[in-house]
């Protein structure tokens, strides 16, 4: 059975999300997976598939806002934005 968080992380996948929230729902789907002891379950592999997908919309999310610039270094990104690279 899905654990509480990836229950509300299907939810919240119906629902537009800014790129934070997001982000800060993939990491708590990471440390769900990261603390199973049945990594072989479907169950498992489906959740990481969810989490997966998940960071690939964090990804489209911070492309359609521009977040990152072709042209910016490593030391023009906000110090804030860094979990997102």
């Amino acid at each position: 059975m899905p654990s509480q968080h990836l229950r509300k992380l299907l939810k919240m996948s119906e629902q537009p999300q800014n790129l934070r929230a997001l982000y800060e729902s993939a990491e708590r789907a990471r440390q769900d997976l990261a603390s199973s002891y049945e990594t072989n379950s479907p169950i498992f592999k489906e959740n990481l598939s969810k989490t997966i997908a998940t960071y690939e919309e964090c990804l489209k999310v911070s492309e359609q806002i521009s977040l990152f610039s072709p042209n910016e270094t490593l030391e023009d990104v906000s110090s804030s934005d860094l979990q997102y690279v």
